[in-house]
């Protein structure tokens, strides 16, 4: 499990490739209110989760960006980590940005 730190007054974490059905973490420092993940590729779905669990893959309890170019925007419960966790079967390309 590889992480990454978002440090505070930087916006995103950019150009993380994915290791198939490997969970990578994301943190934020400071707050966060939504969070988008982008797929700069669309090479495999990307699913995850913004409350601490584990995400897997294909999993109901996760958010899911498509095999496609483009990017979900979700909002992050201020009780619950500053943290993202991203799954794919496959090698995605991501982006994971800091919303307000």
């Amino acid at each position: 499990m590889a992480t990454h730190t978002v440090a505070s007054g930087e916006v995103a974490a950019h150009a993380i490739t994915l290791v198939a059905n490997t969970v990578e973490t994301i943190a934020f420092e400071g707050g966060l209110g939504t969070v988008t993940v982008l797929s700069h590729d669309g090479t495999a779905a990307v699913y995850f989760t913004t409350d601490g669990t584990t995400p897997t893959v294909a999993g109901a309890h996760c958010w899911c960006v498509p095999a496609a170019v483009g990017a979900f925007t979700v909002p992050v419960s201020t009780y619950g980590p500053n943290s993202i966790k991203a799954i794919s079967a496959g090698t995605p390309t991501i982006s994971v940005q800091r919303g307000t």
